[in-house]
């Protein structure tokens, strides 16, 4: 049993939260670091990022508007946004199985705070968002009916929803620390949830199975992001149900955080 004084695990979590703030700048250098890195010495760089998202939208836009016999107009920026979103949405999940121990070399060379590289995990693939959000911006210059207003709010929605992520992947990153199985899992789970996501199709297009999509909390953070750039301001019920899923998705990380933070250089060594 853990008898860790509440008042000492209260000052754990509100280090973890100070340390990553006043740090904020050291996880960006260290995302754009690797991201360069990771494409020296490449020709076209992160460009081959957004080229093979670019081949997806096109090749899946024209096989899937012609299966459901649907306005290409309206289907490809629907694919486009949702693909980007969704390669986005998978890369946090997975990335935060090995988030910390894949970071290790952090935590047994300095004092760092876990927030702070749960952070840089999402800065990373923000970045990688940014680059593929390239495809989007050339699809809405071929079809800009849908572009207006109401997509600012896409802004806060990537915000809340960015918000939300770095909870989880602060709380999979305990996890994905001491048990080394849940990187292979979340790999496989991913797949095949692809299917029952609204990336390809809408929700109400599942008529009576559309309980499918409402169970999956996927379905919310895309439509925060994808509804307003398709110019339909995203429910009152979407709003809320990711502010509850990112509330609850932060008091577990913190819980967690607060009662194993001392064993996280012995998980990840």
């Amino acid at each position: 049993m853990n008898s860790t004084p509440t008042s000492s695990k209260l000052a754990i979590v509100k280090k973890e939260i100070f340390d990553a703030l006043a740090k904020v700048n050291f996880a960006l250098y260290i995302a754009s670091s690797d991201t360069k890195t990771r494409y020296r010495r490449s020709v076209l760089g992160p460009l081959w990022l957004v080229l093979g998202t670019l081949i997806g939208v096109g090749g899946l836009g024209i096989v899937w508007s012609t299966l459901f016999e649907v306005d290409r107009g309206t289907f490809i920026p629907s694919l486009a946004i949702g693909l980007v979103t969704w390669y986005l949405l998978t890369a946090c999940i997975v990335d935060s199985a090995s988030a910390f121990y894949g970071n290790r070399d952090i935590f047994l060379n300095m004092q760092t705070s876990s927030i702070l590289v749960s952070l840089l995990v999402l800065i990373k693939n923000l970045i990688n968002f940014a680059h593929n959000f390239i495809v989007v911006i050339i699809v809405l210059m071929i079809y800009p009916k849908t572009v207006g207003f109401v997509s600012l709010l896409a802004i806060p929605g990537l915000i809340l929803v960015s918000f939300n992520l770095l909870g989880v992947i602060q709380l999979l990153g305990f996890v994905g620390a001491r048990y080394r199985d849940l990187a292979p899992l979340l790999a496989a789970v991913i797949q095949p949830l692809f299917f029952i996501t609204p990336v390809l199709f809408r929700p109400q297009q599942l008529g009576a199975n559309a309980f499918i999509a409402e169970l999956n909390p996927f379905t919310y953070w895309l439509s925060l992001i994808r509804d307003p750039i398709m110019g339909n301001a995203p429910t009152g019920t979407t709003w809320l149900i990711v502010i509850l899923m990112t509330v609850l998705t932060w008091a577990a990380a913190l819980l967690m955080t607060a009662n194993k933070r001392h064993r996280l250089a012995y998980w990840v060594h």
